[in-house]
């Protein structure tokens, strides 16, 4: 038999989709396992990496059994996953904490420590870019300290998607795109930066073997094979993180496009040709699965998962038993619209990288007698945008033109992220077909090119078929502009009390 399909995995925040794609990146089918991350009351928040592999496994033997895909079909396996996560392994591979996520905060002393010797323009000029408790190399300073014995017999440290490659080769090797997340990476070798890492008391030896995304790292093993179902010796490529991966899917490749990703967070993904120096010296881009272009990443930490946080707070104070359905939730947002009578959300429910403030915190504003679940909802919505609009607002500070946005993830679905989204901005965004495939579709492409069954990546662009575009509301512009100038004014207000 001909192998004809391509496994790809993505591996997110609140669950891992499995999806068999053919040979040009086009997902046939697909499965989905949920799992949660834990969430401390130190400020920790931690996925179980056994959890999310056992989730992969059930959700690939769901979707063989279902399609009927023989082992024989399948040509090699790809792997997307959250970024920005710190996972510490033993020699023989195995996790010895949960996987710290990129949600966890618990480093914010070693953030601060940090910037008492190294500060905010050493470490642009040295790093790349200004760091948060949210990256790695607090996190790893967090381990040396705080877990001193997981420390110890530490023999590799891995973000998500390479931590899960791991599991299925045996091989520890990572891509440019991670590295250059880690904010450790040297541009000219394109390896570890050798000098920032003795600075900062990491060894370089635990890190992973970088190259190209678009390689094959490592074999399927005997073990893996037997749990997955699969054929011993399958190629697994390297792959990249969930950014690179869906900027490729979205089909934004060409310098200048964007896609934005609308999920657990919300973030911006535009390609560019060179990594741009922030006029503010603060962020850095991050590297893309295409050789030579970057891109700039810009994520509101908590986006879809402020409104999560609402709706589930609701449930359980009311003992519902259920969240609210989407469909409900568009209705009351709708509705709520004529009287809002100034209520903002502050979306700040950890940190955000945007202020590139780990201390500042959520908070409603200006609520009143008459307001309801729809107007706490709305609030929610509209803060959002507006902080997605102060990062678009930091991208063109960077003088790179901005062109189409394409908008993927589980929030395009619906009708309100999107249109708040489109009148905030003054934008048009066009959706994606099948939006929640855009990372595996950028995994299956990364197969693909290491197979050789396709020279680069631009064959994606034209694979990805476009939906619907929403256009801003010329009749909203003036509402939007005033909410957006005082929700900026609200960090302001509100910071010196957090």
């Amino acid at each position: 038999m001909s192998p004809d399909r391509v496994l790809a995995w993505d591996v997110g925040t609140s669950g891992a989709k499995v999806a068999l794609t053919d040979l040009d990146a086009r997902v046939v089918a697909s499965e989905y396992a949920a799992y949660a991350p834990s969430y401390l009351p130190d400020g920790g928040v931690e996925h179980d990496l056994r959890e999310i592999l056992e989730a992969l496994r059930r959700a690939t033997r769901r979707l063989l059994a279902r399609t009927g895909a023989p082992s024989g079909s399948i040509a090699g396996i790809g792997v997307t996953g959250q970024m920005f996560n710190l996972v510490a392994v033993d020699r023989t591979g195995e996790p010895l904490l949960p996987m710290l996520s990129w949600l966890d905060l618990r480093a914010v002393p070693q953030t601060r420590a940090l910037e008492s010797w190294m500060d905010r323009e050493e470490q642009f000029r040295r790093l790349g870019s200004v760091v948060t408790a949210k990256d790695v190399i607090p996190k790893i300073l967090w381990l040396q300290q705080e877990r001193p014995a997981a420390w110890s017999l530490t023999s590799k440290l891995l973000d998500c998607k390479d931590a899960v490659a791991l599991h299925l080769t045996g091989e520890a090797t990572t891509d440019r795109s991670t590295a250059s997340s880690f904010r450790l990476l040297d541009r000219g070798t394109a390896g570890w930066d050798q000098d920032a890492c003795a600075a900062l008391g990491i060894p370089s030896a635990l890190l992973p073997e970088v190259g190209e995304a678009s390689r094959i790292g490592g074999s399927l093993s005997r073990s893996a094979a037997r749990e997955l179902g699969l054929l011993a010796g399958l190629p697994v490529a390297v792959g990249t993180g969930d950014v690179g991966a869906t900027q490729v899917g979205a089909g934004a490749i060409r310098p200048g496009a964007a896609h934005l990703s609308v999920g657990t967070a919300i973030y911006l993904g535009i390609t560019v040709p060179d990594p741009l120096a922030d006029p503010a010296r603060r962020l850095g881009p991050i590297g893309h699965m295409v050789r030579d272009q970057w891109i700039l990443w810009l994520e509101i930490a908590t986006g879809g998962a402020a409104l999560t946080w609402l709706v589930r707070a609701v449930a359980d104070a009311t003992k519902a038993g259920r969240s609210i359905s989407h469909a409900t939730i568009e209705q009351l947002v709708a509705a709520a619209e004529p009287d809002m009578a100034g209520l903002l959300f502050a979306p700040w429910l950890s940190g955000e990288r945007v202020l590139f403030d780990d201390d500042v915190r959520g908070a409603f504003v200006g609520l009143g007698l008459h307001h309801r679940l729809g107007h706490l909802l709305r609030a929610v919505v509209e803060g959002v945008a507006s902080e997605v609009r102060w990062a678009f607002d930091y991208a063109l500070a960077f003088g790179h033109p901005i062109g189409e946005i394409r908008a993927v993830g589980g929030g395009t679905l619906g009708d309100v992220w999107l249109q708040t989204l489109a009148d905030m901005l003054g934008r048009p965004l066009v959706t994606v077909s099948n939006p929640q495939d855009a990372g595996a579709r950028g995994a299956a492409a990364c197969v693909l090119v290491a197979l050789g069954e396709r020279p680069d990546f631009s064959f994606v662009s034209e694979v990805v078929t476009l939906g619907r575009t929403v256009a801003p509301r010329p009749d909203r512009r003036a509402r939007m502009d005033e909410l957006y100038s005082r929700f900026q004014g609200l960090y302001k207000a509100l910071r010196p009390i957090m």
